[in-house]
């Protein structure tokens, strides 16, 4: 989900997602770059993957601004600013014409989903498997020393290839490069876990990006940032499909990326003050 720039520690946050693990050993550098380094670089320099998707770049955070306000006061900023809005690029959007056929796929999944148990996967994802794969299945930033560069989870390839027995089994026993995990994931958390991870896509990530924010992981308005908006009256549930052909699907995708502007809500559900903290350390603390 991107949203910000009340400040622009705001914006520094856009991508991020629910941190777990005990706060106070919260690795700021990791959490930067598995969530932050796309839009604002690998050192905050503003010069993320996907900083070309805004009509305002994501600003140099290494340009002095950290030293303008207190720590204590760029957490509050952090976990209760305002809600602002960022300009999109829209022929930046349109340049990625695939992305459409992507989110189109990945709605029309929606209504078939067992959120109950794809919500608990996540749980587990984020607490054993994120820290080498990324927050969505995407691979990225620093890995823990020894793990090689490990598979993209949304890649189709991936999906197609590979049955769930065969995942499970790696996830146990490790495959090639991908060590297995230790302690092992209980039995009883592998179904939701693979849930979770059959949910994974370019369509997700684009999902998780733009819309979930106030359409809801599952698509019936509950996002974050209906708190400080008007809940959407769009419902991706068997209803819409059943109203819609596949042509006027895509035509609301498109509509939507050309008009609708990512935002990004206070954090203070999200992020604790402390790992809030670890961030802005590391930045203040990190190498130009």
């Amino acid at each position: 989900m991107t949203r910000a720039r009340l400040s622009i520690v705001l914006t520094l946050l856009a991508l991020l997602a629910p941190a777990r693990g005990n706060a106070a050993g919260a690795d700021g550098k990791q959490l930067y770059a598995h969530h932050c380094a796309s839009c604002h670089g690998p050192s905050g320099r503003g010069d993320g993957p996907d900083a070309g998707l805004f009509a305002t770049p994501p600003r140099d955070l290494r340009g002095g601004f950290l030293a303008k306000y207190t720590t204590d006061d760029l957490v509050k900023r952090v976990r209760n600013g305002t809600p602002l809005v960022l300009a999109l690029d829209v022929p930046a959007l349109r340049a990625r014409a695939t992305e459409v056929e992507a989110l189109a796929a990945h709605l029309e999944r929606l209504p078939a989903v067992d959120w109950r148990v794809v919500e608990r996967g996540e749980e587990v994802f984020v607490d054993r498997c994120e820290i080498c794969h990324g927050r969505s299945g995407q691979p990225g930033g620093s890995l823990p020393p020894g793990v090689h560069a490990p598979r993209d989870l949304t890649d189709p390839a991936f999906q197609k290839d590979l049955r769930d027995d065969q995942v499970a089994t790696a996830i146990r026993d490790g495959h090639h490069d991908m060590p297995g995990l230790v302690p092992r994931v209980p039995e009883s958390d592998l179904p939701a876990l693979l849930a979770y991870i059959r949910l994974l896509s370019p369509g997700y990530v684009l999902y998780d990006r733009y819309c979930a924010a106030c359409h809801g992981d599952d698509g019936r308005g509950t996002g974050t940032f209906t708190e400080a908006t008007v809940r959407p009256s769009v419902v991706f549930d068997r209803a819409y499909f059943r109203r819609r052909d596949p042509e006027q699907v895509r035509a609301a995708v498109w509509h939507m990326l050309d008009t609708q502007r990512p935002a990004m809500p206070h954090l203070r559900r999200k992020l604790t003050a402390q790992q809030a903290r670890a961030i802005i350390a590391y930045l203040r603390g990190g190498s130009s």
